[in-house]
């Protein structure tokens, strides 16, 4: 880890120094009895066991946090009596937005991002696993494969020239709030970029199906962006040609025995994901036990989230402004000058033969971890 470190450092302790007490760090998360307790549960697991791995004395002082809005500045006040070094947390949204706009008092990693973040407190850091950032890289990613490649895979010349004047990539959208997100935010992306996207929505059934795969034979697009999940993606994959440049977020990486099961029909399809679980040698994943019992997929990224969450939180507290963590759910990089949100470089992977592989991106579209 790259680090700079604060102007007020103080110089290491002499070794007959007393030992220090333990450091005090404040988890707000919602309360484990409610809708969310195994979402809260993984989070709290994860910053245990990077607790474990610190090395060094940490209390972690756990207070609860309903969705009422006068409870999150009561557990502020809470944190800061308790003499909170730090704070991790909030999870959900709304209070995360609510934070934004407050002044918490204390150092402060939020364990989701907010909708926007200019007038954000400067002792906040907002820390997350937004589905914005996967598009950001997705995009990315295939917006320089296309200008690398004088055709589309699978796509003849001619089909190529038909297709002339068209959107050069589609989104198929699946159903549900994330699917729309999803695909919105590869929209923006892509419009960023100076590209145009069509979006066709997937819809179940063998027909439906066909006729979708022979619509996308007919547009000839360089790449086919999936804003889908695992099933969905196995459904309408076996339909697309076998070379097809397919890109898809985490959501396509099922995990555990359906995502084995669902694997040998996702052939070829690129997608991120965090290191946590698509990269288990890396020495940052390897540092850190695995759960017990072991989580899905989504509650392994809530698990990972927490293990990185906690290790933020000590190099926020020390008051370094600009650092670098090799973390498990991507290369992490804070610069508080340049802005609040914790920038996210994900894994990078690909299904092929029935695993989950690296991918090599483009050159130059993935930072050095």
């Amino acid at each position: 880890m790259s680090a700079q470190a604060p102007a007020n450092a103080s110089a290491a302790a002499p070794a007959a120094a007393p030992a220090a007490s333990a450091r005090k760090v404040a988890l707000l998360l919602p309360p484990q009895s409610g809708p969310l307790a195994r979402a809260v549960e993984a989070v709290r697991e994860g910053v245990s066991v990077a607790q474990a791995a610190a090395g060094q004395p940490i209390e972690i002082h756990s207070i609860d946090v309903d969705e009422q809005p006068q409870a999150l500045m009561r557990a502020l006040r809470a944190a800061r009596e308790r003499g909170a070094e730090v704070v991790i947390g909030p999870l959900l949204r709304p209070q995360v937005n609510a934070v934004l706009k407050s002044d918490p008092g204390v150092p402060l990693i939020t364990l989701s991002l907010p909708d926007g973040d200019a007038e954000a407190p400067t002792d906040v850091l907002a820390f997350g696993l937004g589905i914005e950032t996967e598009a950001r890289w997705l995009a990315q990613a295939a917006v320089t494969e296309a200008a690398s490649t004088p055709t589309a895979p699978g796509v003849s010349p001619s089909a190529a020239q038909t297709a002339a004047g068209a959107a050069r990539f589609v989104i198929l959208v699946g159903e549900g709030p994330l699917a729309r997100r999803t695909a919105a935010a590869l929209q923006s992306e892509l419009q960023a970029a100076g590209e145009r996207a069509t979006a066709s929505n997937l819809a179940a059934g063998y027909d439906a199906l066909q006729q979708l795969a022979d619509h996308l034979f007919k547009l000839a697009p360089r790449a086919i962006f999936l804003a889908l999940d695992a099933r969905e993606a196995a459904m309408i994959r076996p339909r697309l040609a076998h070379d097809a440049a397919l890109y898809a977020t985490s959501q396509v990486n099922a995990g555990g025995a359906e995502g084995a099961l669902l694997m040998p029909e996702l052939e070829g399809i690129r997608f991120v994901d965090t290191p946590w679980l698509v990269e288990p040698d890396h020495p940052a994943v390897m540092a850190y036990a695995r759960p017990a019992p072991p989580l899905s997929a989504d509650l392994n990224r809530l698990y990972a989230l927490g293990i990185d969450a906690f290790r933020l939180a000590l190099e926020w507290a020390n008051g370094w402004r600009e650092f670098s963590v090799d973390g498990v759910t991507g290369a992490l990089r804070v610069d508080r000058a340049r802005g609040v949100r914790v920038e996210r470089t994900p894994a990078f992977a690909v299904f092929r033969d029935g695993k989950v592989q690296r991918w090599d991106t483009p050159p130059g579209e993935r930072p050095a971890r």
